[in-house]
């Protein structure tokens, strides 16, 4: 080969190797940031931030500097937070907006006021929960674990609750407007005053649950969940048996 070949062979090489290096050093889109858990814990803000499966669980995080006299409230809006542990964590009045809780472990964590609207709770924790004046408008809650859950005035109108467990959750001036509840699991569940007027219940089972003081409850929704001889209603109404 002539030095000519030799010299133009080791440019390319050399500029192939220096593009491997970089691609393998290079964070993979989404991983998780060191840096951006290291921001929220100092500063309380980290929107879109990268937190996939960090482990914030009982953590009371930072609300930052006070603004106008009062505390800013955690902003997570837009994080990714699929698979996160924050079990008991407090997140009361954070702005939730757009995140990505994908499986994430909130199990008795403390999200009064919290705005969760527009985020992703497919298959998420949330037994236990403190969901009081939360709004989960339109939220994807298929497959949601809300055992025991509370949900005192939380807005879920028009959220998707397929397959969700929410046994035994405390429901008191829930809204469910147009929520669809096909599948999900209300046994033993406490539901007063709570809104179901159009609220799709394909499927649902009410066994053991307290429905006399539901609002907006159709005989023609009964007709397509069930319940058993526990369940409570007003006495003109009736819910087949469960098989």
């Amino acid at each position: 080969c002539s030095t000519a070949s030799i010299r133009i062979f080791a440019q390319v090489w050399g500029t192939c190797l220096g593009l491997g290096l970089a691609l393998a050093i290079a964070p993979t889109a989404g991983a998780f940031e060191p840096s951006d858990l290291d921001r929220l814990l100092r500063t309380g803000a980290c929107p879109a931030c990268r937190l996939q499966e960090a482990d914030l669980a009982g953590r009371t995080l930072s609300r930052g500097s006070p603004v106008n006299g009062r505390i800013a409230p955690l902003d997570l809006s837009n994080a990714d937070l699929r698979g996160a542990r924050l079990r008991r964590a407090d997140l009361g009045r954070a702005d939730l907006r757009g995140a990505d809780l994908t499986a994430a472990d909130l199990g008795a964590a403390e999200l009064r006021y919290a705005d969760l609207r527009g985020a992703r709770l497919h298959g998420t924790d949330l037994s236990g929960a403190n969901l009081a004046s939360a709004r989960l408008d339109e939220v994807d809650l298929r497959r949601a674990d809300l055992r025991r859950a509370r949900l005192i005035h939380t807005r879920l109108a028009g959220a998707r609750l397929n397959g969700a467990d929410l046994s035994e959750a405390l429901l008191v001036r829930t809204s469910f407007l147009d929520a669809d509840l096909s599948g999900a699991s209300l046994r033993r569940a406490f539901l007063s005053e709570t809104d179901l007027r159009g609220a799709r219940l394909d499927g649902a089972d009410f066994s053991g649950a307290n429905l006399l003081n539901a609002d907006g409850l159709t005989q023609h929704q009964l007709d397509q969940a069930c319940g058993d001889e526990a369940t409570v209603l007003p006495e003109w109404l009736r819910i087949p048996a469960c098989r």
